[in-house]
């Protein structure tokens, strides 16, 4: 027998199973493959017990913990590393572990969560295989719900999925296998998967989420993609002015930004909130703008006149720092170039006027002088403007006044907050992703970094650019692409959806998943991807729990909790450390690591001399390539802090010209709009749009305090405070339709529905609703929040837009089913058993 087999019972010998998690009790789920109710039944059986679980009145008081050094590393913020108590073989109690910067040291209530994590009743046991999928003939339409299941062995398993991806190589070519990595963890099971889809010629993702803010911001700064990089958190301390724009940092960032934040306002610091919604954090400000949906940029745009009108500016920033001294072109548009102006200059310059000579001057790059801001001047026989001029007359309709009834925003409340920002000295906006998920949010990424610029909140202490530090990262050595491979083919996640659905620009025909529920629950229009899924011969899905998407797959390979697996963590977009993750027990029946799976699945591919079966010999090899952690070191603290600038953009800009672009000679054009300055452009937030009338309701999906995206689902303490989704609705919009709070409604569009409870709620403003994000579709008694949105994108970046989404909301029919809500719960505080661990 192989080692791929050790541990198993063999396949298929537990007979067909059928998935319904939230009406099974702890023996049907042990027959599922899944983690059982109480701990006896979670573990592999022994011969002998410690006494302490023999009784386990006792089992909370007697006995020495074993502290264990790990991490937690989800999609949030926090990346914070913990101490895992374990006693008897078991986890008994999670704290935050002291980092090497002790400023770090943090944790969030999902975080100590993990003991019922760990051995959740949703855990994966075993690998198996759909019934009615056979290599050859996949039954699509065999998947979801309905789907049934059957036991395999691991070497089963891997044989089926690389059979089938060497079938397809040779069908249609090595890039219609699909290596899909999700943002389920931050330690190096992405890193192998990509040099395993890089040597086989795959593809894999890029994102489609999050990123219209920051790129168009990088547009003018030359850096952003998920948000934009920004001064690490400890440095907020020194702002004088917090706006926090499109986040609640006191609900979903509470484990680092939350107390930093708290820390300048300790210290004095004006707090702004613009949010369509009255979060934890506009709870907590001192001055809310509850902008209007989609309303962003204008609101922008009158700062920036406010600014501009007060003659509040940086003078020295701009003269130094920024393209708006820069003459450009009347007849065209473009910067007035240095080489068609001094006879002396070769290379690509912008061209000023100096202010006390009046003659023309090449505007180098971070060089201080006397130019001119404003006016209009002929050079080398060309008319110009400056470009702040320019910008001066962009602004010139958006006076606070004449936006205020559209923002939704009282004129003052404009003029004090960017007064704050532009007069008490340092600050900035800590932006979040609210305004990313609106069709053309990218223009609001453009307008920020403009008005910025203006106050000089770039490369000094106390600016806030955004809410991304650049946290901690290690060099691998280009280990997730080999230079001896074909190397793997990229494309953005919009594409992706196309290649499934239509084989635009090719087809793709297997995925392999990792760490992800996109494809049943976290995409937007969720129906259209998974029709689209009908087109792939195979879905493989690891992961640690039986997801949406584990439903929807052909094979599952249950992997290990982060507490089972040793790992290496980055801290990307959080605190500036790497950490260490030891094991505190042994994975849980058949589990494995995905280094695990991935490894013996190369050697099957032919790959093997590419890979090490030993997972600490291939985590030395990826530290050996950094210059700032070693392997032992870092084993033997649990965490090491690494170098990271705690000030950011400071000397060059990272621009065609080497500074802030708040003129873009090369801008992108939208819907036909170009857009050189920032131009106040909307999709269905906008109240002519066609289908208002039908469904005048905005929908956004908040994040949740309760959960990262879709992960911590079915945590017990917390399904006690949060045990079904709901719509938040504002009671106007409530009476209007003859709901009462607590009443069940249908909420509906062109693209489908779901019946949820109502929550009647002051802070959300009428016309706009919200359902968090991240609910599983078993969750709802009908439809799935992302069965409304939709795949409609920009030009520009290409960002799926799940916030522009309108829907109507009516009372539920009268004979829709909720019992599940009340009965028969595995999870909360009617659970018949815990079945979680902790004391």
């Amino acid at each position: 027998m192989s080692d791929d087999r050790r541990g198993s019972t063999g396949g298929g010998g537990d007979g067909v199973f059928r998935r319904d998690v939230l009406k099974a009790s702890g023996a049907a789920a042990v027959a599922l493959g899944l983690g059982g109710g109480g701990y006896a039944s979670s573990l592999a059986e022994t011969a002998t017990e410690p006494a302490s679980r023999q009784n386990p009145g006792i089992e909370s008081y007697v006995g020495q913990d074993e502290i264990i050094r790990t991490a937690c590393a989800p999609n949030c913020r926090g990346k914070c590393p913990l101490e895992a108590h374990v006693r008897d073989g078991r986890v008994r109690k999670i704290e935050p572990q002291i980092p090497e910067d002790e400023r770090y040291k943090r944790a969030c209530t999902l975080g100590l969560s993990h003991t019922q994590r760990i051995y959740n009743a949703t855990r994966l046991k075993y690998p198996m295989k759909r019934v009615g999928w056979e290599p050859g003939s996949p039954n699509p339409e065999g998947r979801g719900d309905a789907a049934e299941f059957e036991r395999v062995t691991w070497d089963e398993a891997l044989d089926y999925i690389a059979a089938e991806m060497e079938r397809v190589r040779d069908d249609y070519g090595p890039e219609s296998v699909y290596f899909e990595t999700g943002s389920g963890n931050n330690g190096i099971s992405g890193t192998i998967q990509s040099r395993l889809s890089s040597l086989f010629g795959g593809t894999q993702k890029s994102w489609s989420i999050d990123i219209n803010v920051g790129l168009g911001f990088s547009r003018l700064a030359g850096a952003g993609f998920f948000n934009v990089p920004t001064n690490e958190v400890v440095d907020w301390r020194n702002a004088n002015t917090v706006i926090v724009w499109g986040s609640d940092i006191f609900a979903s960032n509470l484990q680092q930004d939350a107390s930093k934040l708290l820390d300048a306002v300790e210290n004095g610091a004006k707090l702004v909130c613009v949010d369509p919604v009255y979060t934890n954090t506009a709870a907590k400000a001192d001055l809310w703008l509850p902008i209007k949906p989609g309303k962003d940029t204008l609101l922008t745009l009158s700062m920036i006149k406010t600014v501009l009108d007060d003659g509040t500016y940086d003078t020295e920033f701009l003269r130094k720092r920024t393209l708006g001294p820069a003459l450009v072109r009347d007849d065209t548009g473009e910067l007035l170039d240095a080489s068609d102006v001094f006879d002396d200059v070769t290379e690509d310059l912008p061209v000023a006027v100096d202010e006390s000579t009046g003659e023309p001057v090449a505007l180098e790059p971070e060089t201080y002088g006397e130019y001119a801001l404003f006016g209009e001047y002929t050079v080398a026989g060309v008319d110009c403007h400056t470009a702040l001029s320019l910008l001066e007359e962009h602004v010139s309709d958006y006076d606070p006044d004449a936006v205020a009834a559209e923002v939704g925003i009282n004129a003052d409340n404009i003029r004090t907050a960017v007064r704050w920002l532009a007069t008490r000295g340092p600050g900035g906006i800590a932006s979040g992703y609210g305004v990313d998920r609106y069709k053309y949010g990218h223009t609001f990424g453009q307008a920020y970094a403009i008005l910025l610029g203006l106050t000089g909140d770039f490369g000094r202490h106390g600016s806030i650019q955004g809410s991304h530090p650049l946290g901690g990262s290690y060099d691998n050595g280009g280990y997730d692409a080999p230079e001896d491979g074909p190397g793997t083919t990229s494309l953005p996640q919009t594409d992706i959806l196309t290649a499934i659905e239509s084989g635009d620009p090719y087809q793709l025909k297997v995925m392999y998943s990792q760490e992800s529920n996109f494809i049943a629950n976290q995409m937007p229009d969720r129906q259209r991807w998974l029709e689209a899924s009908k087109n792939l011969d195979l879905i493989a899905v690891a992961d640690m729990h039986h997801t949406p998407s584990v439903q929807h797959a052909d094979i599952i390979l249950p992997a290990s909790h982060w507490f089972e697996r040793e790992d290496v963590v980055d801290t990307w977009g959080g605190h500036p450390h790497i950490m260490y993750r030891q094991p505190a027990h042994d994975p849980l029946w058949e589990s494995k690591s995905d280094h695990w799976m991935l490894v013996r699945l190369a050697e099957r591919l032919g790959f093997g001399d590419y890979f090490n079966r030993d997972k600490s010999a291939t985590l030395r090899e990826l530290l050996a390539n950094d210059d700032e952690v070693d392997y032992e070191t870092l084993k033997e603290q649990g965490t090491v802090k690494v170098s990271t600038p705690v000030v950011k953009f400071t000397g060059e800009f990272n621009t065609p010209s080497g500074r802030l672009e708040l003129y873009d000679e090369d801008a992108p054009t939208e819907g036909g709009v170009t857009l050189e300055l920032p131009k106040h452009i909307e999709s269905r937030t906008a109240d002519d749009w066609d289908t208002a009338e039908d469904y005048p309701l905005m929908f956004i999906q908040k994040h949740s305090k309760w959960r990262i995206h879709s992960q911590y689902e079915y945590q017990n303490w917390l399904r006690e405070i949060n045990n079904e989704p709901q719509l938040d609705i504002n009671p106007k919009d409530a009476a209007a339709r003859g709901i009462e709070d607590g009443d069940y409604v249908r909420v509906h569009n062109e693209r489908g529905e779901m019946v949820v409870k109502a929550k009647l709620n002051d802070g959300m403003q009428p016309g706009l609703v919200n359902t968090d994000q991240g609910w599983w579709g078993s969750d709802y008694v009908r439809g799935h929040h992302n069965d409304l949105t939709h795949t409609d994108v920009c030009e520009v970046t290409g960002n799926f837009a799940f916030y522009d989404t309108r829907v109507e909301v009516e009372p539920a029919p009268s004979d829709v089913d909720t019992s599940k809500y009340t009965s028969d719960q595995p999870t909360g505080s009617g659970a018949t058993s815990a079945g979680a661990g902790g004391d």
